[in-house]
């Protein structure tokens, strides 16, 4: 775990109401992160905390991202109700923001960076931003409610499987869920196949890759992803390595440790992602 002086990584105050997400050139796998300036690093992680803050303030206003009468998604959410397209699309929101509050609040505000710990919370907010991307931007209204029902059948399945081996949950109480969304799918031609089946993430993630405007994320979910399960292609070739010999010539010892520029490129994605994901947002939920 590496110290980091609160004054070269601050956080900045957040700017008005509409997100600019900063570029910057990073370098990859591979790559030495001291290519970059450490004065641009820390610049942009001010413009990351500033809009992280901004987000955080309104996910947490309930008044914020309301469909509008007449919009798309209004229309959407009165055909799939009670399972409703936004709900979906809100709680991928929600939890890609907090995650990305927590890598804020560990790097920026306590000064301390793991090796590992966020980059498994860039991959959550990938993954999650990931959803709600994938959910929003088909643009017929059927594909929209269709992915948000796989969605809700994914969430079902996941809670059975975590919840059936301390008895509470029974196969007849998930298919009565399941059966649930078949209603709302069946009189829109909707296949209940699909929606069972549910979705991958990494299938979501890669569809990102080819439809987002501003993001890329399929690399740094895959790395951050080795990260969250201990992967040694992950932590040797992303991480800083310190190596000492040991007394066997064979063998050494490696400390690895990571940088604030090292966990800004995945970062950038995610926040790049999270424009995307509030643009198309908006634009669904206004009256066309």
């Amino acid at each position: 775990m590496q110290e980091i002086d609160p004054h070269v990584a601050s956080r900045a105050e957040p700017p008005g109401c509409t997100i600019v997400a900063p570029e910057v050139h990073v370098r990859c796998v591979g790559e030495q992160s001291d290519e970059i300036d450490p004065s641009v690093v820390a610049a942009k992680w001010d413009e990351i905390a500033a809009i992280v803050t901004l987000m955080m303030e309104r996910v947490g206003d309930p008044n914020d991202f309301q469909a509008s009468l007449g919009s798309s998604l209004s229309g959407d959410d009165k055909a799939s109700s009670p399972y409703q397209v936004s709900h979906a699309v809100r709680m991928c929101l929600v939890a890609g923001v907090d995650h990305l509050a927590a890598v804020r609040a560990l790097l920026l505000e306590l000064g301390k960076l793991h090796n590992a710990a966020p980059f498994s919370l860039v991959r959550g907010a990938l993954e999650n931003l990931s959803a709600a991307f994938w959910i929003l931007h088909p643009t017929f209204r059927d594909a929209r409610i269709e992915r948000a029902l796989r969605w809700h059948a994914k969430n079902f399945k996941d809670s059975h499987k975590a919840l059936k081996p301390i008895g509470k949950s029974t196969e007849a109480g998930r298919e009565a869920r399941l059966a649930k969304l078949d209603k709302i799918a069946i009189p829109r031609g909707i296949s209940t196949k699909t929606v069972r089946g549910a979705y991958f993430s990494s299938d979501v993630v890669a569809y990102v890759e080819e439809h987002s405007a501003r993001s890329d994320p399929l690399l740094s979910w895959n790395f951050c992803s080795g990260y969250a399960h201990g992967r040694p292609w992950a932590y040797l070739g992303y991480s800083e390595q310190e190596h000492f010999e040991t007394t066997d010539p064979d063998v050494l010892n490696v400390k690895l440790t990571t940088d604030p520029g090292r966990l800004l490129y995945p970062t950038l994605e995610a926040v790049h992602l999270l424009t995307d994901v509030v643009e198309l947002l908006l634009q669904r939920s206004q009256r066309r």
